[in-house]
């Protein structure tokens, strides 16, 4: 599959700059057929300029194939031009009719001279183009069978059908009328949305051809072109007129202006030469559709056609449409309140037209509004020119934007409830609204009609700021031109008005985005991501006066509700970044200092003031230029190729050469080559996973076997393309958060385990393996005899979990009466108590009351602050009843009268308060977490077991019992931490929980916060699946879910080092280097040199470079800055297990399990420390980690300290020694990890201590009882804390206080 049809022209670009050129009008070959039908020949003579025509689809072109719509549909098969005929094309003098097709007359029809009135009875419906197009084939010598095989042409016909079914009225909005004179050329842009809201582009350029209309013998009209200037002496029965032809280009991308551009030059050529219309249509439509556009990033296109150059500009954001419209135009026409208007109205969703006399400033300014209040996205109806044919929509119900020219303004001033804007006067105005008209348009809305009318006033403090950016957006290049000499050379007065509007874009584009981030920056502040939940009236509340009134209309759009879903799916785009650059900026507000919340964020901010830099001339973009299209597509697209593979070997840049490598697998696509095209595109999800084309890069392994797959997988170049598979995959399902109501079938089968799994995962239940298992067995007694849960224990199970969730929702307790975060996890029944008639409550923090009919929250008791649980049996009424009594350690009790719940109820308090117990001792913070959702699942299980057909019912206290983790772990004493241990630990914390497995925690960096763009300090995880959670280490609370890095053959997914080389990135090594964007906590560049796991990083020069290192003794220097290798690889013979590296004294210190061994930058081994012992009784050790120790006198010698990987040895050599020269003996199973912190040594082992070394004394004198598994990471950060991470059977993290550390004496050791 890798050659296809290379050989061939059958090839077009996905992402061509047009998709197809269509022309619309009337010509020679349609006759003139008025829309009123019956029109006798003389009666249509006489009124000529006075009647419409309906307008027709004359020709379209797509990149291999030409369709002719009459007088039949016909295929021009002359299509492309070569070179040698577009020669003698344009050298030849015929006149219109013979260079219609460049086809012979052969080819045609006999009658097609005769274009009588009575030829064309129907006009051929917009809607079969497509099908004409697809079952058309470029050449008669290729077989459809293989034709239709490439993936390059999969789709024949690139718009929808829906698209053009109305194509030739948006043409013509006013209609097609024929006129007298030749009228001015005019341009107007059209947006074509399709059924799924997918959105196309489309540049119309409308001129005027001259014909003579000419009455036969027996009274029939015939069109003919006037290629004469010649007079007639007989005008009775001829008739001079000018007909409209309108030439649309249609694309994917917004390219408006350089469609324009180009559309505005084949019509100049045109009227030079007009005899050579469709010779001129063939040559622009053929280089138009076979030229990419660039992908977002820093290079340009550039192409030329007859000698004339045009850019094709890049988007500045990937997840932002091009810009190449002068946003600049509406602050012109508009004053700044207006602006400010014009944006509420759009932000609250009204229903505005725009009115103007020029259509194409329709388009125009409607696309520029949009682009204002991005990263908010219509998604309502939108059509910027209404044609007159389609006014009627105006009347149509529910939200939508439209546009029409201001001929139609009275029409429009009729339709009661409009927002309209006028672009001529630079109004914007509302139009009354009748009662009945307001129910039929919003009958879904319980706003009132004055709610409905009203456009609520931007806030103050940003629209103060905006009003600044309106009055800087007024640009005049008039104004400019007064001290510009004249250009006479075309091409640089081009480029200077791209330039300057260029910078003035970016200028606006980034007042918006200041104005977006300004009015909606608190909402941050009150979404919670890792509970997927949004505090909307606590948003509300922080609002006051006018505010609060447009903060209200707008959080019930569908446009706030999808920039809140990104919000709280952690999304980080263009607004993020700029609300996290810009937020320690924030001012006080007007009542005074703001108080911090439970985020870095404040709860309320005004508005931030941002001076966007204007580029230099200097700072513009590489442009690519494209070759000449040649005789054969396949010569072209080889030429492009040989520049672009230049283009990437010359690039400096990493940014410029992603865009290099995408354009060449989208060359490669268009060759058909898919196998380069997927090499092309995996190198660049490893440099820039941003501008990937995920679904590309899916089309193409679909197009391939299953096999074809499978053998490029097994390729070294390809290893990374399953991981690259699996991200498109789950990245094109879009998942929505599962609400509590939302209903999730039953399985219809019993469940074995892996089953179980999966469905309590997805009901939410639980996700930890351990707990999950507990579970399985809890609901699978072992004297049943069967490793499965039937259908009906686990339906009844469900039930019982969703009925207690529904209950505590039920009971209706308002936020305000619970703790913050605070979770309600069981309600007992209606009983008798010390506080009177109510029910007992338990949540995740503590007892509570809540008396009957009423829904406020009396405490009974902290869960910290209970003594004992005492079961008692009372009476009442000569009857025993079973109570249950609470002691406080504060002496106070509370009993209740449970009866036949007692028991149950009493076990879920254990359980919940030995977890808050174990939390305390041990430090675990996410112990209560747990212990609360065993609290739900325990619940489930004894409610459950009252069901007889339930597999547990003869048991269920015991099966209830084997859920109680924490219950059983204090009853143990496992939670019961040594003193010494105590006092230096200050949190664990657990980043394997919520996962299906649990990892090992291979990797821990510590980075320290940046103040001044409101980072705070972050603790990074890598675990052993490959994924890197990052903590905010100022409360140790999750801050970003994970960068999930890529497979590795040997080590399956692990990440085994984490270096921040520089301010700015963190490297992680995998398989692979991936470099993430400390700001913004993602990853989209990736350093695939290495083609084994990288086992350590290194950064040196103060992050100016890094050394990397790979398991099989391959280390390189990398340029930080240019991500490009700074020398050659150095290759260390014989070394296969390489196991880290340090950089001391201008060398390299490589350690592998057998020794160390120094080297400098060129590779030259220096010196080698061999791990033998003195003592020949010992056995030869491995490695398994080592240090440098710097000496702290003058007199002292430097020192290495390496551990051993199966014995409890720590060896000691002088830096230039050969042999060691002491001993340290640790009671352990080995030291997997060791750390300086001052002048002590932590040394993790192998059986989860850590011991403490005074490297004066070289003896142990602390031992800390750290971890259930083998310390596998340890990390200083800064001196302020030591961090130990451990094995998957343990999987967490020990936060430790070095200066709580004391001596033997009792005495502090201070750092």
């Amino acid at each position: 599959m890798a050659g296809g049809l290379a050989g061939s022209d059958v090839m077009r670009f996905q992402n061509s700059l047009v998709d197809l050129m269509l022309m619309v009008g009337l010509d020679e070959n349609t006759g003139l057929i008025p829309e009123q039908k019956g029109m006798e020949s003389k009666k249509i003579m006489d009124s000529l300029f006075e009647l419409k025509f309906p307008p027709q689809v004359l020709s379209a072109v797509s990149s291999n194939t030409m369709m002719h719509f009459f007088p039949h549909p016909r295929q021009d098969f002359d299509y492309p031009l070569q070179q040698s005929d577009l020669q003698h094309q344009l050298l030849k003098s015929t006149n219109v009719y013979h260079t219609m097709d460049a086809i012979p007359k052969s080819k045609f029809n006999k009658g097609v001279h005769q274009s009588r009135i009575v030829q064309r009875s129907t006009s051929v419906a917009p809607g079969s183009i497509s099908r004409h197009m697809a079952t058309r084939r470029p050449f008669g010598h290729i077989k459809k069978s293989v034709y239709a095989s490439t993936l390059a042409n999969s789709q024949q016909f690139p718009i929808p059908d829906e698209v053009i079914k109305s194509i030739q009225y948006f043409c013509f909005p006013d209609e097609l009328q024929i006129v007298d004179h030749k009228a001015e050329t005019l341009t107007h842009f059209l947006v074509l949305t399709n059924i799924h809201g997918d959105k196309t582009y489309a540049t119309c350029i409308t001129f005027y051809r001259p014909y003579i209309v000419e009455k036969e013998f027996d009274g029939n009209l015939v069109l003919h072109p006037d290629s004469s200037r010649n007079n007639w002496t007989d005008k009775s029965n001829r008739v001079r007129c000018f007909i409209p032809l309108c030439c649309v280009l249609i694309s994917k991308y917004p390219y408006f202006e350089t469609m324009k551009e180009s559309l505005s030059y084949m019509v100049h050529l045109i009227e030079t030469r007009p005899d050579d219309m469709y010779t001129y249509i063939k040559l622009f439509s053929h280089k138009l559709t076979m030229t990419p556009t660039p992908p977002a990033g820093r290079v340009a296109i550039e192409y030329s056609i007859q000698d004339v150059s045009f850019i094709i500009s890049p988007s500045q954001e990937a997840e932002k449409q091009v810009i190449d419209i002068p946003l600049y135009l509406p602050f012109l026409i508009f004053p700044p309140d207006e602006i400010l208007r014009i944006i509420s109205a759009i932000l609250v969703e009204h229903r505005i037209v725009f009115v103007a006399s020029n259509y194409a400033l329709l388009t125009i300014v409607m696309e520029s509004f949009l682009n204002y209040i991005l990263p908010f996205e219509w998604k309502y109806t939108y059509v910027p020119i209404l044609s007159s044919k389609s006014l009627e929509l105006l009347e149509a119900p529910g939200t939508f934007m439209m546009g029409c020219h201001s001929k139609y303004k009275e029409e429009v001033t009729q339709v009661g409830g409009l927002v309209m804007v006028d672009i001529d006067e630079g109004l914007l105005s509302i139009n009354p609204e009748q009662a009945d008209d307001a129910r039929s348009t919003r009958s879904g809305d319980s706003d009132s009609i004055e709610d409905l009318l009203d456009i609520p006033e931007i806030p103050e403090g940003a629209a103060n700021l905006f009003t600044k950016v309106c009055q800087k957006a007024k640009f005049q290049f008039d104004l400019v031109d007064v001290q510009r000499p004249s250009y006479f050379d075309l091409k640089k007065e081009r480029s200077f008005r791209r330039r300057k509007i260029q910078t003035l874009n970016d200028f606006i584009v980034s007042g918006c985005l200041e104005l977006m981030v300004n009015l909606f920056r608190s909402v941050v502040t009150e979404t919670r991501v890792e509970f997927k939940r949004f505090n909307k009236q606590a948003y509300l509340d922080s609002k006051s006066g006018p505010e609060k009134s447009f903060y209200e209309k707008v959080l019930k759009t569908s446009m706030f509700k999808k920039f809140l879903k990104d919000r709280i799916n952690d999304k980080t785009d263009y607004w993020v970044k700029l609300e996290v650059k810009t937020r320690p900026q924030a001012k006080m507000s007007d009542n005074g200092p703001t108080v911090p919340s439970r985020r870095p964020q404040l709860r309320k901010q005004s508005s931030v003031a941002i001076t966007p830099q204007k580029a230099s001339p200097s700072q513009s973009s590489p442009v690519f230029r494209m070759p000449d299209i040649g005789d054969r597509v396949i010569d072209y697209l080889k030429n492009t190729i040989t520049c672009l593979t230049t283009a990437v070997q010359k690039s400096q840049h990493f940014q410029e050469r992603a865009s290099y490598i995408y354009l060449l697998g989208m060359c490669y696509l268009a060759c058909n080559k898919l196998t380069l095209a997927l090499e092309n595109f995996i190198s660049l999800a490893a440099i820039d996973a941003q501008i990937l084309p995920e679904q590309v890069v899916q089309q193409i392994c679909q197009q391939m076997a299953d096999s074809e797959v499978q053998k490029l997988t097994d390729r070294p170049e390809f290893h990374a393309l399953p991981d690259l598979l699996s991200t498109v995959t789950t990245e094109t399902i879009h998942p929505s958060h599962r609400k509590f109501e939302e209903s999730i079938n039953l399985p219809e089968k019993d469940l074995y385990f892996d089953d179980f799994v999966e469905c309590v995962s997805v009901l939410e239940m639980t996700s930890d393996t351990d707990t999950i298992g507990r579970l399985f067995r809890a609901l699978v007694p072992t004297q049943i005899h069967q490793n499965f849960i039937d259908q009906e224990t686990f339906a009844s199970f469900m039930h019982c979990w969703k009925e207690n969730n529904k209950q505590c929702l039920s009971l209706g307790i308002s936020d305000e009466d619970l703790l913050e975060a605070e979770c309600v996890l069981k309600v007992s029944s209606l009983c008798k108590t010390d506080y009177g008639t109510g029910r007992v409550t338990l949540t995740d923090r503590r007892l509570c009351f809540v008396k009957d009919i009423s829904t406020e929250l009396k405490e009974i008791t902290r869960l910290s602050k209970i003594a004992e649980l005492e079961k008692k049996t009372m009476y009442s009424f000569l009857k025993q009843v079973k109570v249950l009594r609470i002691k406080s350690k504060e002496g106070s009790r509370f009993t209740a009268w449970l009866k036949e719940e007692r028991d149950d109820f009493c076990l879920l308090i254990e359980e919940m308060w030995a977890g808050k117990i174990v939390c305390e001792s041990t430090k675990d913070i996410h112990a209560i977490q747990k212990a609360a959702q065993n609290v739900l699942l325990v619940d489930a299980v004894l409610q459950s077991g009252l069901d007889e057909e339930t597999a547990h019912h003869g048991n269920r206290e015991e099966a209830a019992r084997q859920l109680c983790f924490y219950k059983k772990y204090r009853e143990e004493g496992h939670h019961n931490v040594p003193t010494e241990t105590k006092e230096v630990l200050q949190n664990r914390i657990d980043p394997n929980y919520g996962e299906r497995e649990r990892k090992t925690v291979h990797a821990l960096l510590y980075t320290p916060g940046v103040p001044e763009h409101s980072i705070s300090p972050r603790l990074w995880v890598g675990l052993g699946d490959g994924k890197i959670k990052v903590y905010n280490a100022s409360h140790w609370l999750l801050e970003s879910e994970f960068v999930q890095t890529k497979q590795s053959v040997i080590y399956d997914k692990v990440c085994t080092c984490l270096v921040a080389v520089d301010k700015k990135h963190v490297w992680a090594g995998s398989y692979g280097i991936f470099i993430i964007d400390i700001e913004t906590i993602r990853s989209n560049k990736t350093l695939m040199d290495h083609q084994e796991i990288v086992m350590d990083i290194v950064s040196i020069d103060s992050g100016r470079y890094a050394f990397t290192a790979s398991i099989n003794g391959i280390i390189m220097k990398w340029d930080v800055q240019k991500l490009t290798q700074a020398q050659p690889a150095i290759r260390l013979e014989d070394v296969r297990d390489l196991r880290s590296i340090k950089y001391y004294q201008g060398h390299i210190w490589c350690g592998t399990w057998q020794r160390i061994i120094k080297v400098n930058d060129s590779g030259q081994i220096l010196q080698q420390l061999e791990f033998t012992l003195v003592d020949p009784k010992y056995r030869p050790v491995e490695m398994d980690c080592f240090l440098i120790l710097e000496a702290e006198y003058a007199d002292e010698k430097d020192e290495i300290w390496a551990g051993c990987r199966r014995e409890g040895e720590i060896l000691i050599w002088e830096v230039d020694s050969k042999e060691p020269s002491r001993r340290i003996s640790i009671n352990c199973r080995g030291i997997s990890d060791m750390v300086i912190q001052d002048r002590r040594v932590w040394a993790g082992s192998k059986d989860g201590q850590i011991y403490i070394i005074n490297s004066e004394t070289k003896k142990p004198f602390r031992t800390l009882q750290a971890h259930d598994d083998a310390v596998r990471s340890l990390c200083n950060a800064e001196n302020r804390y030591i961090l130990s991470g451990s094995g998957s059977s343990d999987g967490k993290i020990a936060i430790w206080t070095p200066n709580d550390t004391r001596t033997e004496s009792g005495t502090y050791l201070g750092i």
